[in-house]
């Protein structure tokens, strides 16, 4: 089993974005399934994922530093797509 699996950087640029839910589904079933995951914390450590949510998501509207590329609609906006979303604790 690999310690480490990610789409390759080429793939993400080439592509609309960075994992599917395919691609996330057929990497984790590599993983022991009583392993816990885990995602990085916004100023260090590690935060338990809680799960996941659909999120309507407008694509590559932030340029600023320190803010994804990708941002949830303001009230009345159109969203681009419909994406899943990692839940963390608040």
């Amino acid at each position: 089993m690999l310690d480490i699996l990610e789409k390759p950087a080429g793939a993400v640029i080439q592509s609309r974005g960075g994992l599917t839910v395919g691609d996330a589904i057929a990497m984790l079933r590599t993983f022991d399934p009583a392993a816990l995951v885990l995602i990085a914390g916004e100023y260090g450590g590690l935060d338990e994922i809680l799960g996941f949510r659909k999120t309507p998501v407008r694509l590559n509207v932030n340029d600023a530093d320190g803010f994804g590329p990708h941002e949830v609609p303001s009230h009345g906006e159109r969203a681009d797509t419909v994406a899943v979303v990692v839940r963390t604790r608040e």
